[in-house]
């Protein structure tokens, strides 16, 4: 986009303040840049993928470790930690991560690297100083803080604030403080490697790191420290990963200030935004469908509450296991479109994203949602059979809001800089969650809960839909719906074999997948979701991709 050289004009369509109108030749080197940034999110997505998985079965295999050698009631202790660290963890973020990965790809690629450094700089002085406050407040005043945060006028702030006030949590202040600190400031610096599309780094970074705690955490419960020893083996382990990001940063962080400074007050705002928003979806969500169980169900709570995690955890789990590798690199793929305020590209990009993610992700929620009740019988025992049918109805729910394209839009509303679109709609659909779930948890119980959350999701799927179709050009919408509708077809019909037969052990449940994916390859051929300009789009950003592909695409 052509505009004049002075810095100081903005334009209406992007209210995010960055420096657009710079003279062509900068211009022209952001959009090679942002090519090139586009070519490397493929093999960014699978180091980021391929982490997530190893990451996944390392704490499932720590988690093994644990329960086998520390009693029921040492492992409640740890549980209880670990949920009042992830809650500060929350707390602290300030959406810093989500600022990052949608303001240094633009300046990386239309300022350069001098100015991208200045502000990671910024951003990770201002985590510093906010983790130096609340590490005092953790080692000196943790009761203190769950009073502050009582206060707030927000709902879950007072189970938050109880959850701050655990004796157990108030016994190891000086291991959760150093863990919180040393996680904090690895996640804001391993998203400067995904604002590159460098994961390769993270990757093998985080691999590591991994390793190191499975291995500290057995020599520790091999030697009787039991929790302790875990706890402190954490704390030690996010400092070391700190400090190995730090270090394989350096050159980037100590790169001399350029010309250019990105002001912080979009920055800030963006970043309150996404914490928000990241407080709606991920902190109190959960949290208000439990409350909601133990309020109305009395003494059948703890039974529908034990259904109704057993659902979630295994819909969470499908939903999410390969596109996990979509966190941060979706959104710096997002942000790296977006250079030159190039709404067509955006487009693409954002349309590019979601169906990728329903390619990925689509399959597998289809084949359990056919086949619900079996795999809780499978993995559970007939003692959770009833949780069968709340899987099918959570799982129906997470197949909407993934072919919704929920978490792409949000990151496209940040970048485009209408990150309060975004607050708007968590907020609404947290509401909403709380009425519904009113309406319904008293007459059906964990149904209930599981339908309020999905309507709950929905509505702020839809939101954002809404909100962001007034900013794409119409056609790319439609063509998604196209694609949409083909490719559910094809899941449906390779799922229907699933009604008729039902598989009872993990081997026959592991042939009916088998059976599904052939079907569905062999559905997919002759009903051909995708076009040939989706191939030439993926052909730009992996070519050995295309034979393959060029099957499943009509002329």
């Amino acid at each position: 986009m052509d505009g004049p050289s002075d810095g100081r004009h903005r334009v209406p369509e992007q209210p995010i303040a960055m420096a657009t109108n710079t003279p062509e030749a900068a211009l022209a080197r952001g959009e090679v840049e942002a090519q090139h940034l586009l070519r490397r999110a493929p093999n960014s997505y699978l180091f980021n993928q391929a982490y997530g998985l190893w990451l996944f079965l390392s704490l499932f295999l720590l988690t093994i470790l644990i329960t086998h050698n520390v009693s029921t009631r040492q492992y409640g202790f740890y549980i209880t930690i670990q949920a009042a660290m992830n809650t500060i963890l929350y707390l602290v973020a300030l959406g810093l991560e989500e600022a990052t990965a949608t303001f240094a790809p633009r300046i990386f690629a239309e300022q350069g690297p001098a100015a991208a450094a200045r502000l990671i700089r910024r951003l990770l002085g201002l985590r510093l100083l906010v983790l130096a406050v609340v590490s005092l407040m953790i080692i000196f005043g943790l009761p203190v803080l769950a009073t502050l945060i009582a206060l707030v006028p927000l709902t879950g702030s007072a189970g938050v604030a109880t959850s701050l006030r655990d004796p157990v949590l108030l016994a190891h202040t000086l291991p959760v403080a150093l863990y919180v600190v040393g996680t904090s400031v690895a996640n804001l610096l391993s998203t400067v490697y995904a604002t590159q599309m460098r994961m390769r780094q993270v990757f093998f970074i985080g691999s590591a790191i991994q390793l190191t705690l499975l291995a500290g955490g057995f020599l520790m419960l091999r030697a009787g420290a039991g929790v302790d020893g875990v706890l402190w083996t954490q704390a030690i382990v996010a400092l070391l990963s700190a400090g190995a990001y730090a270090v394989w940063q350096a050159p980037l962080l100590l790169t001399r200030a350029g010309h250019y400074t990105q002001p912080l007050k979009p920055v800030i705002r963006l970043g309150v935004s996404a914490w928000l928003t990241n407080l709606a979806s991920g902190a109190l969500l959960k949290q208000i469908s439990i409350i909601l169980l133990l309020a109305f169900t009395a003494k059948l709570a703890d039974t529908y509450i034990a259904y109704f995690n057993v659902a979630f955890q295994i819909a969470d789990a499908a939903n999410l296991l390969l596109v996990s590798g979509f966190i941060g690199v979706g959104g710096s793929a997002i942000a790296a479109a977006f250079v030159g305020n190039s709404f067509e590209r955006l487009a693409q990009t954002w349309q590019a994203l979601i169906k990728v993610e329903t390619l990925l992700a689509a399959p597998g929620l289809v084949f359990c949602l056919f086949n619900a009740p079996n795999i809780i019988h499978t993995i559970y025992g007939s003692q959770y059979d009833p949780a069968g049918s709340l899987l099918a109805i959570f799982l129906f729910f997470n197949i909407l809001v993934r072919i919704l394209g929920t978490t792409i839009h949000q990151v496209s509303l940040y970048v485009i800089g209408r990150p309060g679109l975004v607050v708007l709609s968590q907020w609404i659909g947290l509401a909403t969650l709380v009425l519904s779930g009113i309406v319904l948890v008293p007459t059906q119980g964990a149904a209930g809960a599981l339908i309020a959350d999905g309507i709950a999701r929905t509505v702020t799927g839809v939101l954002m839909l809404i909100f962001l179709l007034r900013k794409l050009p119409p056609r790319y919408p439609l063509e998604l719906l196209g694609f949409t509708l083909r490719f559910l077809l094809a899941l449906i019909l390779a799922a229907v074999p699933g009604l008729l037969w039902h598989p009872q052990s993990r081997i026959l449940l592991g042939v009916s997948g088998v059976l599904f994916i052939v079907l569905c390859a062999a559905l997919l051929l002759l009903i051909k979701p995708l076009k040939m300009t989706d191939i030439e789009m993926i052909g730009k950003t992996n070519a050995r991709v295309v034979p393959l592909l060029r099957r499943f695409a009509r002329r």
